[in-house]
């Protein structure tokens, strides 16, 4: 895999879960208000302060674990389980996005804290879904990550080309909230959302055949 293959494969098995409604999305719209894009911005930095040391964290054992005698083993297993997982994710978007759930409930949730790296903060560290996420789809990202590039640039690559995202799709959903513009349930984004899943279902069909090969 090259350095730009792996970017790709960052970038499109993230960008879905980016973009995808949850509690950090929606506290993000309901201060969106106060301060616009930098609103948002400074909510991805209290995502990003919970989540590099989730990345780190959850590279450790691959590093511990990484000897000739296991490795081939550890990275067939990460791969079934993310292939397994980003199928599962994609499914589970296709019907969200169908269904037009109300997630009303985060907005009330969200309106009680007002400082919006407070805010990244904890509803990234109160999210299940993050967590199931990273240890699932994000530890076949991180696997892939240091095998190609070692410890810790594999991982300094990993973060930055995933997060950048994040502070693009929060600010800019941020200032368009702010404004007035529909971001959520608007046939855009249900659009978008879907059309995004086709790459989910192509890596994890591809992680999950690897295991064979």
């Amino acid at each position: 895999m090259t350095l730009f293959d792996m970017g790709l494969q960052i970038i499109f098995v993230s960008v879905s879960g980016v973009i995808s409604p949850g509690p950090l999305f929606f506290a993000n719209l309901v201060l969106s208000k106060n301060g616009g894009f930098w609103s948002g911005i400074k909510i991805a930095i209290g995502h990003s302060i919970v989540e590099l040391p989730v990345i780190i964290l959850f590279s450790i054992p691959l590093i511990v674990l990484s000897s000739p005698n296991v490795t081939s083993s550890i990275i067939k297993f990460v791969s079934f389980i993310g292939g397994i997982s980003l199928i599962a994710f994609g499914i589970l978007y296709v019907v969200k996005t169908i269904s037009k759930n109300n997630n009303s409930n985060y907005i009330v949730k969200s309106s009680r804290i007002q400082k919006p790296i407070l805010a990244g903060i904890l509803f990234t560290g109160v999210n299940p879904f993050f967590f199931l996420w990273w240890i699932s789809v994000g530890i076949k990202l991180i696997s892939d990550s240091i095998e190609l590039l070692g410890y810790p640039f594999g991982i300094a690559f990993l973060f930055f080309v995933h997060v950048w995202m994040d502070y693009a799709w929060l600010g800019l959903s941020s200032y368009f909230a702010s404004r007035g513009i529909k971001v959520i349930q608007s046939y855009y984004h249900n659009f978008i959302i879907l059309l995004l899943t086709i790459p989910l279902f192509y890596y994890g069909i591809n992680f999950t055949l690897s295991v064979f090969r």
